[in-house]
């Protein structure tokens, strides 16, 4: 090899290298320059500030329709306790906000539900008020995983539907056996007509009342059901008479009641008329034609100082029971958020099962394996002059 070809090789050799130690080099660099970058960005995202959007409650409960009554008192206790835990620093440093949504007590509670659950993505639900409402819209809670407390909806089946579901007033379980009891033992009535609604709370209250009715050594001479929509009983309360009963259980629906009482009274069937806690409403509490009627209702109590602390922050008055529940419930969560550690659904759902909340409603809240009130007391009351009083 001559000189010429010596100094080409010799050359070409040291360009090879020149080139692999500058490949060598950036990729070296390059792996630097990115472990910079990420050490950068996690340090970044390390001195963010904690997310300070609300975490969003959902509301569920009737603010139209036959019940109306019950359900604004609700959203103005709702709405005090929000306010409450806002001021108060919020929960896990962040506010509450109360999504709402109006179920008219009826099945439109299914499309009320699913915004809440799957559009507004609540983190947990307070409510419904109304069976009618609750069964066939909980599914939905249940199924997208979202804790709920229901406020006043008492159909004994409803916290089986999952371990999700939880309830602040007693099951019919309760009241429907509270009923049979009262009617054969204090007012010593033994033949008995029962004519209910066909939705979950009334047939859970028929249920449970003539199984214990009969097991008392009661008569049920009359047992019928109807639909949330009937307004005339005429030609029901007509058979209901001829079977000569002593007394009447009426559990149905605030507008159907008010109708079916009325035509009761002027049928001139001149026996007591006992219903459900669904008659602890304006609807039927201030009727024409409802004096004298009795119905039952778990005790809950809602303080005079309460109501006047919601009607001074929300200028909504909140003299039904559902006030103080709706209240609680949301203080419950808000506990059960906290208790929890995080914002997480089923995070918050375990925290639920073991609360014990000292509350405005009842002065102990805690929940049973099945999501019901460890414990219930009701009472009777009966409407006078268009306000109800404790039965003595």
């Amino acid at each position: 090899m001559n000189k010429k070809n010596i100094f080409i090789t010799v050359i070409a050799l040291a360009i090879v290298v020149i080139i692999g130690i500058l490949s060598y080099w950036l990729i070296v660099n390059k792996a630097v320059f990115q472990n910079q970058n990420l050490n950068i960005q996690n340090n970044q995202l390390k001195n963010q500030p904690a997310p300070t959007e609300p975490i969003k409650i959902g509301y569920i409960g009737p603010l139209t329709g036959e019940a109306a009554s019950i359900g604004e008192p609700g959203l103005a206790g709702a709405e005090l306790a929000v306010k409450e835990i806002n001021e108060a620093g919020g929960v896990l440093g962040r506010k509450l906000e109360l999504v709402v949504e109006d179920d008219q007590c009826s099945n439109k509670g299914v499309d009320a539900m699913n915004k809440l659950v799957n559009v507004d993505k609540v983190i947990a639900i307070t409510g419904p008020d109304c069976s009618a409402s609750a069964g066939p819209s909980l599914p939905l809670a249940q199924n997208g995983g979202v804790p709920v407390i229901i406020r006043w909806a008492s159909a004994p089946h409803l916290t089986k539907i999952g371990d999700y579901i939880f309830r602040i007033y007693p099951s019919d379980a309760f009241q429907g056996q509270f009923a049979a009891d009262f009617i054969f033992n204090k007012l010593n009535k033994k033949k008995i007509a029962v004519l209910y609604v066909k939705n979950d709370w009334g047939q859970g209250l028929r249920d449970v009342f003539v199984e214990k009715f009969k097991s008392l050594g009661g008569e049920i001479v009359f047992d019928e059901g109807v639909t949330q929509e009937d307004k005339d009983f005429r030609s029901v309360i007509s058979k209901i008479k001829a079977k000569k009963p002593e007394a009447i259980y009426l559990p149905l629906y605030m507008a159907g009641g008010v109708v079916a009482i009325k035509q009761i009274k002027e049928s001139r069937l001149k026996i007591p008329v006992i219903g459900g806690d669904a008659f602890d409403a304006d609807e039927v509490i201030k009727s024409d034609f409802a004096e004298g009627v009795m119905y039952t209702v778990a005790i809950v109590n809602n303080p005079e100082d309460f109501q006047k602390r919601v009607l001074e922050v929300t200028g909504k008055k909140s003299e039904k029971i559902t006030a103080p529940m709706a209240y609680d419930s949301v203080k419950i969560i808000a506990e059960a958020i906290q208790k929890a550690g995080k914002i997480e659904r089923q995070a918050i759902k375990e925290a639920l099962k073991t609360i014990s909340y000292k509350g405005i409603s009842s002065p102990l809240i805690e929940f049973d394996e099945n999501g019901d009130l460890k414990s219930a007391v009701f009472e009777v009351k009966v409407i006078k002059n268009k306000k109800a009083e404790k039965y003595q």
